[in-house]
């Protein structure tokens, strides 16, 4: 007979057997329920043959008053029993299934993963790698958008705002507006998907991306139409096009990551490697409409119909992507290195978002800080930014500086740091807030570039080409870290529980673009201080 008990030591609960009286026959062990190892503690000396709570799944024979147990390929270990981690141990303990396995250790979390990646061998093939181009797609659609409203600032403050008297402040500020617009809804609805996550995920995420399209349609049908007699409700239109564009954004953006997380992390990287991708597109789409009409209205009319395109790509390959066995596999078998009871157990149990944070933090202080600084600098400050060559610049200059400068360099700069974690996977994945606090020295660098020259009383001491090499250096290091770190967080929590940690992830990444963007309206105060 065996009396079980669980106790809390370093912060871990503790599942601890004793023996009552010798058990004489052997005892089979069900293969289909893993059984974790309860105490992370051996003995010095003893070798069990197994990592620190790697599932056990050959006989367990008790032996001797000590509760002896055998190992595959190792001595037995004293002192020390295994057993699944069901609901009456959760309930011995005073918490739930969710909440034990989430106070695990870092090694048991890591060998969860691993048994996670084993099952996934037996699973149907991707062909032709679909699901993977998809998720890129879907990246593209995520900020796609986003860039294309960016990009078409010109558009906005000289076409449809060029006549409008400069009180009104529609030109100077459009930029800070609509980031005002964007990100408070954007913020406030990963708020809500967090901690109120909807019933079907599934629907959310095709609800949200078809709203998206058709507030996308809408913005095209304004960019046709001639609003110079209501500038001030064509503003107030657009305004309210872009919070509730945000508000969509934010659950669909939240739930592709939860969808991409409870996939092999390679499709994780696809989807934001797409991200890049889809800044990139729009770069060079920018340019193409530049150098072949002469409108700024044609060029937005441009801009807005690929978006069109984009969307209602994404909308058919979501749908195919559901259906898809593969998907299907991976999203039904994400908690089965569970027990039944367990699985039961965790389909009531509410999501224990404060013990995933504890779990997390790290990394989400670090990918708010990265787009905090980067979105403090791009694009509001980047915009600013004149050549330094002598006057008067070339009608190419004028041109293409800032396209080229600005969104080019930085979309194409991230894209190619997006894509590096697949080859040079970051080293010290603890150490990466120190990184994220070194890039406040961008801050500083990029104070003394050419920004604003009608206006600072600062020296200018940086050149175009210094400025070029700090926006491929913050661009790079932007895609390179922002990759590791979403990759990295959903791997510090139980499998089951990778999807809400990646959407906690997302919630404090667009927390640090709102937070930037608003901070970017401190550079053309501080200019004319000095």
């Amino acid at each position: 007979m065996k009396e079980t008990s669980i106790e809390l030591e370093g912060g871990y609960p503790q599942i601890i057997v004793h023996d009552v009286e010798e058990p004489e026959e052997e005892t089979e062990c069900n293969g289909d329920e893993p059984l974790m190892n309860g105490n992370i503690r051996d003995p010095v000396g003893v070798s069990t043959g197994t990592p620190q709570g790697s599932p056990v799944l050959k006989s367990r024979k008790g032996h001797g008053s000590n509760g002896h147990i055998y190992t595959p390929n190792g001595s037995p270990s004293k002192g020390a029993s295994y057993l699944p981690l069901g609901v009456s141990h959760a309930t011995s303990w005073g918490g739930s299934v969710s909440s034990i396995r989430l106070s695990a250790s870092r090694e048991d979390i890591a060998t969860m993963h691993e048994e996670q990646k084993i099952k996934a061998t037996s699973a149907p093939v991707d062909k032709f790698k679909m699901i993977f181009c998809i998720m890129a797609l879907h990246g593209v659609a995520t900020l796609l958008p986003w860039n294309m409203f960016i990009t078409a600032t010109a558009y906005f403050t000289e076409h449809k705002f060029g006549n409008v008297s400069d009180n009104a402040e529609y030109k100077d500020k459009f930029v800070s507006y609509i980031g005002i617009a964007g990100f408070i809804p954007n913020v406030f609805f990963l708020a809500i998907s967090l901690f109120v996550p909807p019933k079907s995920s599934k629907m959310a995420n095709i609800l949200s991306l078809n709203f998206m399209l058709s507030l996308f349609v809408l913005t095209t049908i304004l960019a046709i139409l001639d609003s110079t007699e209501w500038p001030g409700a064509f503003f107030g239109i657009t305004m309210a096009t872009i919070v509730l564009f945000n508000g969509a954004a934010a659950i669909y953006q939240s739930g592709l990551f939860a969808f991409a997380a409870e996939l092999p992390d390679s499709y994780l990287q696809s989807y934001i490697v797409g991200q890049g991708l889809g800044g990139t597109f729009v770069s060079v789409v920018s340019i193409i409409t530049l150098a072949t009409t002469d409108s700024l209205q044609t060029a937005a009319i441009a801009y807005f119909l690929c978006a069109v395109f984009v969307l209602f790509l994404a909308v058919i390959c979501l749908v195919i992507a559901y259906r898809s066995p593969f998907v299907k596999w991976h999203h039904n078998n994400t908690v089965n290195v569970l027990t039944d009871k367990e699985k039961e157990a965790l389909d009531t149990a509410s999501p224990p978002l404060i013990l995933i944070f504890k779990r997390i933090k790290l990394d989400a202080f670090s990918v708010w800080l990265l787009f905090f600084v980067t979105l403090s600098i791009f694009p509001a400050f980047s915009i600013g930014v004149q050549s330094t060559m002598e006057q008067p610049h070339s009608s190419f200059i004028k041109m293409y500086f800032t396209p080229l400068t600005c969104f080019f360099i930085f979309n194409m700069a991230d894209f190619v740091g997006s894509m590096v974690p697949a080859l040079i996977k970051w080293p010290f994945p603890n150490k990466s807030w120190i990184v994220a606090v070194g890039r406040l020295l961008f801050f500083v660098l990029f104070i003394f570039c050419n920004y604003r020259p009608d206006s600072r009383t600062i020296p200018v001491y940086f050149n175009d080409y210094v400025y070029i090499g700090l926006m491929i250096i913050m661009s790079i290091t932007n895609g390179y870290f922002k990759t590791a770190i979403m990759m990295e967080g959903p791997q510090r929590v139980p499998p089951e529980w990778a999807g809400k940690a990646a959407s906690m992830m997302v919630f404090f990444l667009v927390l640090g673009i709102f937070c930037g963007l608003q901070f970017s309206l401190f550079f053309p105060w501080f200019i004319k201080q000095f």
